[in-house]
């Protein structure tokens, strides 16, 4: 059996190669996010950008949230898939990217995003379009970033769209594991950013089969040139990792995966503001992904003290599946359909 399962590998492999760089050189400069944009405004490694809609669009911008964890253009990879195109058709569309931390911003609390950058970004956008609330969707940690936002500035929030986003960590699964074994403290002394490399690899260990399984996919799909397009750059997009700043990080652990302070209302920002669920006013949509290993579906639930409107819409989807996969176009227009009403 073993003798059998190497020759597979090794087939595969073969394969791989040889297909992977016969479509590099057609695919190698396709862009990282399809839909043209703009940046408005920058501070740092943070900058806003504008997405290129018709001058027909109308109504309350949206402003998305991505993860920190890696690069925001997972909602933008291909024409097909890309939640942002059909979000800019409709309505002013801005997203944060977070850019590429560096050693310099090592020092800079978890708060820094959820709160600080999101408030200017959400200022700047009042600037540009004349209106001073807004709709945010947040994906993954970005969803759980703008939560919080949207518990501190209820005023400046309408809609807001969880996309699989983490909110109670009771019981968060493999990744709370991964947060009680995570050396934290040595961390916190040591490193002023949690590596993207490195980050990269602790996504490998939880799912140790997904490598396989995804080249043994490629094998079995490489003719089909839709799905080679999707491949290629979801293949770019991993390579394309991103560092997470070394204090946010260690808050991000310790404050959300171990304390789970953000659902008890006991979570503070760096300026000593609390957190506080049942300040929310926004109406919010919990979209979450029925196979999610990284925010499963219980991570999704909302604090007891949150009683503002909320409704849930799960897709059966993984995580990033949710985004880019078969039901991704389900996830976006469910997200569309809610912030237009």
């Amino acid at each position: 059996m073993i003798g059998n399962m190497d020759t597979l590998a090794q087939h595969i492999d073969a394969v791989t190669e040889h297909y992977l760089r016969r479509t590099a050189g057609e695919l190698d400069n396709y862009p990282r996010g399809v839909t043209p944009r703009e940046e408005v405004w920058s501070a740092g490694n943070v900058s806003l950008l504008r997405f290129e809609g018709p001058e027909s669009q109308q109504g309350t911008p949206l402003l998305i949230v991505p993860s920190l964890i890696n690069r925001w253009y997972i909602l933008d990879a291909t024409e097909e898939t890309s939640f942002i195109r059909e979000f800019s058709q409709q309505r002013p569309t801005f997203l944060i990217d977070w850019g590429y931390p560096g050693e310099e911003a090592g020092h800079l609390p978890l708060s820094h995003y959820y709160h600080r950058s999101i408030k200017r970004a959400v200022r700047q956008i009042a600037r540009i379009t004349g209106v001073s609330k807004v709709d945010i969707m947040g994906y993954c940690i970005g969803g759980t970033m703008a939560y919080a936002f949207s518990c501190l500035e209820p005023d400046m929030v309408d809609h807001l769209v969880l996309l699989t986003a983490p909110i109670d960590f009771s019981d968060a699964g493999i990744f709370a594991t991964y947060a009680d074994h995570f050396p934290t403290e040595e961390f916190s002394v040591s490193m002023d950013t949690m590596p993207g490399w490195l980050l990269a690899f602790s996504f490998q260990f939880v799912q140790p089969m997904g490598l396989y399984q995804k080249t043994k996919m490629f094998k079995d799909k490489f003719e089909n040139k839709s799905f080679m397009k999707l491949y290629n750059a979801m293949e770019r997009w991993i390579a394309d990792p991103v560092s997470f700043p070394g204090k946010a990080y260690y808050q991000l652990l310790t404050e959300l995966y171990k304390q789970n302070l953000l659902t008890q209302g006991k979570l503070t920002t760096g300026d000593g503001l609390l957190v506080d669920p049942a300040a929310r006013r926004s109406k919010a949509l919990i979209l979450n992904a029925g196979k999610d290993h990284i925010a499963p579906l219980g991570t999704t639930a909302l604090p007891a003290a949150d009683k503002a409107p909320a409704r849930e819409v799960t897709i059966p989807s993984g995580h990033i599946g949710i985004t880019t996969g078969r039901n991704g176009k389900e996830a976006c227009k469910t997200a569309l359909d809610f912030i237009m009403n």
